[in-house]
């Protein structure tokens, strides 16, 4: 299915392996993905909403054994909290794009420390 810039990827095979993407850029979808359009909705907010635990819960309620799948029609009857303001629900999402940012930040500068105790500990004085 064709993407365009703002669809959310969601990965429906195995959903808990939370293979979800906002691209941004437009292309071809392909293999297990819904693509998700937001109609009427900001997308970094619909991005952060598949993230939270209420949607992981529907979404692992999954179809399938060997290569379970998440439900279009159990998740597409699932009502969520949704703020009715798009401006609003840009500024929820813009809020948790910068905590994701921070987080990463602050997880590359712990990688670094780790390497360079290790380094300290390897040091013969």
């Amino acid at each position: 299915m064709f993407s365009i810039r703002g669809d959310i990827l969601y990965g429906k095979l195995r959903p808990y392996l939370h293979n979800w993407f906002l691209p941004s850029f437009s292309g071809l979808a392909v293999g297990d993905f819904w693509v998700l359009q937001p109609k009427d909705a900001d997308s970094s907010f619909l991005f952060r909403l598949i993230q939270g635990q209420q949607f992981d819960d529907v979404a692992n309620q999954s179809i399938g054994t060997k290569m379970p799948r998440a439900d279009w029609n159990l998740v597409s009857k699932t009502l969520f909290f949704v703020p009715t303001s798009i401006d609003e629900q840009a500024l929820i999402g813009r809020y948790f794009r910068s905590i994701d940012n921070l987080i990463t930040l602050h997880q590359r500068k712990l990688d670094k420390m780790k390497e360079l105790k290790k380094a300290f500990f390897e040091f013969d004085f």
